[in-house]
């Protein structure tokens, strides 16, 4: 019953103020005579923006007054489209006042870019204005202020682009947004419908409203982006400052003795500091681990669990760990002071060239090792900050959890985010030390290598020699307490490989000179020859490590690897250099032996510490793993001494007189001169056969190759021909009988040639 009089009392306050608030503000301004607007200046953007958001604060205020008339009452349900427009109209002042935040930024943009070009102009003209433009610390900082301003262009860049997206989206969304005021406008003015008036109104407010927004939205991204420009001109301009005033100085500046020493002073004075507050974090160490002490003996003595005591145990213990990070910490800054200090002094000497070469290269080498240093520490405590984050986040849930119930313990664990949080406060301030000494280490280093690059053709010349004497006295490892460097290694080696050489020599001298000389025969003489190469190699290789001073205990580890290597992956290396061992002193084969290898008649060559080179008659080269001569059956023909017998076999026809090809084969024999006349040859009548009477000859040679036996052979054979032509006997050939059966007659039939031919005429039937 409450409602209906509400509603109709209230409606036309509504209607009223949806459809006139929206052109307060363009009414006023077109009703204003073109006169006064000639004769008032052109207000500021400023002043805009504070009329229009002084009349929108005026429509805030009906729109909220409209808003709690229809909210009043216990079962009162505000309009969406009331509640909506106040939401508009808040959005609409909030943008006012970032604009007006925009505009003020301009000013200040535009005062800081004119400054810059003031003092860009009075540095063009008369250099920096500090007390003392020639100072290498004033260098020092103007290098530091261009390196983060150089820095911020990533960030500069990113906001840059965000902003100018952000413009580029707001005039699609205005247009949108117009595109749907101007329907809803059409669609009240068409309108036919007195009861769907109220609705249609509401609807152009809300659309009139939202536009309202996108204009501003508009607005307010284009100040921005004009913003962004005067920054950008204003960064680039800032750095042309920076970067022309840089080279100002660096063209006068000189790193005086009284620059290095109140940088020293400064490391003295924070020596001492870090040193008096270590001394009174070891006694706040001593009294946190004393109450740490007393709470877990209160904790263990107690009957019942006191979930507060647990909590203040584990509150004493997290002040006890940041006092001890804080100890630690100390300890690791009064260690990097040290390091600046250092730093500065070497600085120092390599800016004025006071510093040798090899104190450059040093200096060098150790700073990229601290730098490493720094670069893991960095991290390491960037980590540790983050792990405690996590861990701060985990205390202030619990707290949340335990605020409510448990009001000690939610005391306690108040205490517990305090030194945690402190332990974040000490690694970032540890981080951000490190980085003043990583920065003066990136500096050294970079000096050092800007006088590496203004050196002349002689300081080259000695810099690379002093880089290969570095190299030749590079330590590889150390046993016995001996190092082991480039250059033993390099001299150990050209030693082995003369020594191999002069052995090779010697051996070779020995094997063919002297031994031969001395009676040894060639195989004896090549076993000699090898072993003694070896011996040699072995000899010269345990000077050479004697004169480098390699220990032999330096092979330890190697010699182990070795023995592993032969038992599982070398055995048929060592299982053939084993038996080269025993072919060289057991002498089973000897170089120039005849030997049979299976159906292989060979003549050895050489026998190595692997395997053994054999001849074919063919000249073929032969590589014969030396077990196999150890493994299998192997007929050595001259093993003892070169005597062979052969034989020659030969048939006769049938009524030769043996005792005459007896005599002749003997003769043969004996006219040949390479036939040995101890033995005597034996001629033997060894059966009668199928077409000749068969005869052997049996005659000892000295055979040093296979092919002595067979030319041999083949003269034999020659002599035999001829003597038996000359006896005219006839060496036998093979022969047939045909037997014919007559037991009864031959049938014979003659056939003429026509016969023949009609017959072959004949088609087949």
């Amino acid at each position: 019953m409450f409602c209906k009089p509400r509603a109709a009392r209230l409606l036309p306050l509504t209607v009223a103020a949806l459809w006139g608030a929206p052109f307060v503000l363009g009414q006023q301004a077109a009703e204003s005579p073109p006169a006064a607007q000639q004769q008032q200046p052109k207000p500021s953007p400023e002043q805009r923006i504070a009329a229009m958001r002084a009349e929108l604060r005026k429509e805030l205020s009906a729109a909220k007054r409209v808003l709690e008339d229809a909210s009043a009452g216990p079962d009162a349900k505000p309009p969406d489209h009331l509640t909506k427009e106040v939401g508009l109209l808040e959005r609409i002042d909030v943008y006012f006042t970032q604009q007006e935040a925009q505009l003020k930024r301009a000013e200040e943009l535009r005062a800081a870019k004119k400054q810059l070009e003031t003092e860009l102009d009075t540095m063009r003209r008369s250099g920096p204005t500090e007390d003392r433009p020639d100072s290498f610390l004033l260098l020092e900082s103007v290098r530091g202020e261009l390196g983060a301003h150089n820095d911020r262009l990533a960030t500069i860049t990113a906001a840059a682009e965000a902003i100018r997206k952000s413009w580029e989206a707001a005039k699609p969304a205005y247009d949108e947004r117009e595109a749907a005021r101007r329907q809803a406008r059409e669609a009240l003015k068409t309108n036919t419908d007195d009861s769907a008036v109220a609705g249609l109104a509401s609807a152009l407010r809300l659309a009139e409203l939202e536009s309202r927004v996108a204009d501003e939205t508009r607005r307010l991204r284009e100040l921005e982006q004009q913003n962004q420009t005067i920054a950008g001109e204003t960064y680039q301009l800032r750095l042309t400052y920076l970067t022309e005033k840089l080279a100002w100085i660096e063209a006068r500046a000189r790193f005086a003795e009284r620059d290095r020493d109140e940088q020293l002073d400064k490391v003295a004075r924070a020596e001492s500091q870090v040193q008096r507050r270590l001394r009174s974090a070891n006694y706040e160490l001593d009294a946190a681990a004393q109450r740490l002490t007393n709470l877990r003996q209160r904790r263990d003595s107690a009957v019942q669990t006191d979930q507060a005591l647990v909590e203040a145990v584990e509150a004493a213990r997290l002040a006890r760990e940041a006092r001890q990070l804080e100890v630690t910490l100390l300890g690791e800054r009064l260690e990097r002071l040290a390091l600046v200090r250092r730093l500065w002094t070497r600085r120092y000497a390599t800016i004025n060239a006071q510093a040798s070469r090899a104190a450059r290269r040093e200096w060098q080498e150790e700073s990229t090792g601290e730098l490493e240093w720094l670069n893991r520490s960095t991290r390491l405590h960037a980590d540790e900050a983050a792990e405690l984050r996590k861990s701060l986040v985990t205390l202030r849930q619990k707290l949340e959890n335990a605020k409510d119930t448990e009001l000690e313990a939610a005391r306690w664990i108040r205490e517990q985010i305090q030194p945690v949080r402190e332990q974040v406060n000490l690694y970032e301030a540890e981080i951000a030390d490190i980085e003043t000494a990583r920065r003066l280490c990136e500096m050294l280093l970079a000096e050092i290598g800007s006088e590496t690059e203004t050196l002349n053709v002689a300081e080259r010349l000695g810099a690379f020699w002093d880089a290969v004497l570095a190299i030749w006295r590079y330590e590889l490892a150390a046993v016995d307490d001996r190092p082991i460097t480039v250059r033993k290694i390099v001299i150990g080696a050209i030693l082995l490989v003369v020594g191999t050489l002069l052995a090779r020599g010697l051996s070779r001298l020995l094997g063919r000179r002297l031994l031969r000389r001395l009676g040894f025969e060639a195989g004896a003489a090549a076993a000699i020859q090898s072993m003694v190469f070896y011996l040699l190699l072995l000899s010269l290789a345990l000077l050479a490590l004697r004169i480098v001073n390699v220990p032999l205990t330096a092979f330890t580890v190697v010699g182990g690897a070795v023995a592993i290597g032969v038992g599982f992956g070398s055995q048929n290396v060592m299982n053939n250099f084993i038996s080269g061992l025993i072919l060289l002193v057991e002498r089973p084969i000897r170089v120039g032996d005849l030997i049979q290898l299976e159906e292989l008649l060979v003549t050895v060559e050489h026998i190595g510490p692997r395997s053994t080179r054999v001849r074919s008659p063919d000249n073929v080269d032969l590589i014969v793993p030396n077990s196999s001569f150890l493994e299998k059956n192997v007929v050595n023909w001259t093993l003892s001494d070169d005597r062979y017998r052969t034989s020659i076999s030969i048939g006769v026809a049938y009524g030769a007189a043996t005792r005459d090809v007896s005599r002749l084969l003997r003769q043969a024999v004996k006219e040949h001169g390479k036939i040995l006349k101890k033995p005597d040859p034996i001629v033997l009548f060894t059966d009668f056969g199928d077409n000749a009477l068969h005869f052997e000859i049996h005659f000892w040679i000295r055979m040093k190759r296979l092919m002595d036996r067979r030319i041999i052979e083949s003269d034999i054979r020659y002599r035999i021909d001829n003597l038996f032509r000359e006896a005219g006997i006839v060496i036998a050939f093979p022969q047939r009988d045909v037997h014919l059966d007559s037991a009864r007659p031959l049938h014979v039939h003659l056939v003429s040639d026509a016969a023949t031919a009609a017959t072959d005429a004949k088609p087949a039937d």
